[in-house]
């Protein structure tokens, strides 16, 4: 039966013999009709990457497995040898209601529903976020959530460490034993100065906090990473993928080396460090984005001299906030679909999907269920979750991977040659890049050439806006910045572990 079928194919192969690319092009000038090719058929990305309509092994040579092996360096193809794990990525929620109680009753809700890490994002004067003041707040906010049993991970802003401390202290008041702790502090002084234009102190002193946190964690608890590089900042002002990419690099060798010079030695510094990248609706290009920084993180760890396991990026993917739009906002379900797809087949090990209504204020239970279901649906009904890089071995996406992460790499060296991202934040040069890739962009969508469904093509001209309520900060007790800085031994650290036999929530 076998070699009837081979002999099948053979006879069915010769029925078509090849093609080579000029003779495929002469019949595509002929169908052009003088139109020219690069014109109607090359899209050009805001990256400087000319998009071609065809690929083929003449594009990406496949000999000698250039993107190495999943879970192998150089770690394009992913971290892990088998996908992200048994059970895929973490579908993670992201929490910021103003009120603990509120935010709990949204934290219980997701768990119950398919969630299975959760990220706090805690008020501060930049970004509205849960109002946690003191130890008794945050135990209010996780009640009845079992922490060893789920990562937990913040968004402190310039709070990280005081968040750090409070988070700790829980997992010794719920008895979790620190080998069982599983998280992250996500202290990130350059994404916050970014965002806020401002600190609580000077960088140099932030960072040199953020090392002390990141050998505290590493002492301590084994499975918490203490240092986040969020891209968001980036993202949403309208960096181009390319720059995103290079910004997040110039900030992970930042505290790369603000880790090394405090005395972790390289792998525990690359251990410590953890991503979050933005992913929009362009499916390839979000697709070859994450793999990419994959790579780009794996030869900046090399070169710093990390061996191959403390090379492999962790890497959580959110759906970017730059793509959702207030008109027609349901149609934000498809948008956040489409990138969530690309973030999955990617090789995120979580991944946060922004509720459709998220643009329009708090999100309603409505939104949030929507935005949960797309993953499980993604994981469970399509199975996407069971193949390691489903992308591996596609000429046009190996072939727009490495284009990217060229490009990432070219502009991460100029950040790098003009001082670091430290620099190029403080002489506005970086902003004023963004601002023009933004700039071009906005343009485009003015004159309809990036086309927005729902906003700029097929609009309901009869929609009337939908209206999300603002969070009401009557519950909100946080100190402000210098008063948290100087109230002494308030968010001291200090671990020890719980006395044996002690577990489960208080």
């Amino acid at each position: 039966m076998d070699d009837r079928r081979d002999d099948a194919e053979t006879i069915f192969a010769t029925e078509f013999p090849p093609a080579t690319r000029e003779q495929w092009r002469v019949l595509v000038d002929k169908g052009l009709k003088g139109a020219p090719f690069e014109k109607r058929l090359v899209t050009r990305l805001y990256e400087g990457i000319a998009v071609q309509p065809l690929y083929t092994a003449e594009d990406w040579p496949a000999a000698g497995d250039p993107s190495g092996l999943p879970g192998f360096a150089p770690f394009t193809r992913g971290g892990h040898a088998a996908g992200p794990g048994p059970d895929g990525w973490d579908i993670l929620t992201e929490h910021d209601a103003a009120d603990p109680k509120a935010a709990n009753a949204a934290i219980l809700t997701d768990l119950l529903r398919g969630a299975t890490a959760i990220r706090l994002r805690l008020d501060r004067p930049d970004i509205p976020g849960i109002a946690i003041d003191r130890l008794d707040d945050l135990d209010r906010t996780l009640a009845n959530v079992y922490p060893e049993m789920v990562p937990l991970s913040l968004e402190a802003g310039g709070d990280a460490v005081a968040g750090a401390a409070l988070l700790a202290a829980l997992w010794r008041r719920r008895s979790v034993m620190p080998d069982k702790a599983r998280g992250a502090f996500n202290a990130d002084p350059i994404g916050t100065l970014a965002a806020a234009g401002a600190l609580p102190g000077s960088l140099e002193a932030a960072l040199a906090d953020t090392a002390a946190l990141a050998a505290w964690t590493a002492r301590n608890f084994p499975h918490v990473t203490a240092v986040g590089v969020d891209s968001s900042p980036w993202h949403d002002a309208g960096a181009t993928e390319s720059q995103d990419l290079a910004a997040a690099m110039a900030t992970g060798v930042a505290y790369l080396r603000a880790l090394t010079a405090a005395g972790l030695d390289i792998d525990t510094a690359c251990r410590q460090i953890a991503f979050t990248l933005s992913v929009g609706c362009d499916q390839f290009l979000s697709i070859a984005k994450l793999r990419a920084a994959r790579r780009l993180w794996g030869r900046i760890a090399e070169a710093s001299g990390a061996s191959e396991r403390a090379r492999a990026m962790h890497l959580t993917a959110r759906t970017a906030r730059r793509i959702m739009a207030r008109r027609d906002p349901w149609v934000n379900m498809l948008r956040t679909t489409v990138a969530g797809f690309a973030a999955g087949v990617g090789g995120a090990d979580a991944l946060a999907v922004l509720p459709f209504d998220a643009a329009l204020g708090e999100s309603d239970d409505f939104a949030r269920r929507i935005a949960r279901n797309s993953q499980i649906l993604l994981k469970e009904e399509s199975s996407l979750a069971r193949v390691a890089d489903p992308a591996g071995g596609s000429w046009y996406v190996e072939t727009l991977t490495e284009q990217l992460g060229q490009a990432a790499w070219a502009e991460f060296q100029d950040i790098e040659r003009r001082g670091g991202i430290a620099a190029v934040l403080a002489d506005g040069s970086l902003a004023r890049t963004i601002a023009g890739s933004w700039a071009q962009r906005e343009a485009n969508i003015a004159r309809r050439k990036d086309p927005l469904t729902g906003v700029s093509e097929f609009p309901n001209l009869l929609e009337q806006p939908v209206v999300r309520p603002s969070p009401v900060r009557a519950t909100m007790t946080t100190l402000p910045w210098h008063r948290r800085r100087s109230a002494p031994g308030r968010w001291t650290i200090s671990w020890r572990p719980p006395p044996a036999g002690r577990r489960g929530p208080a």
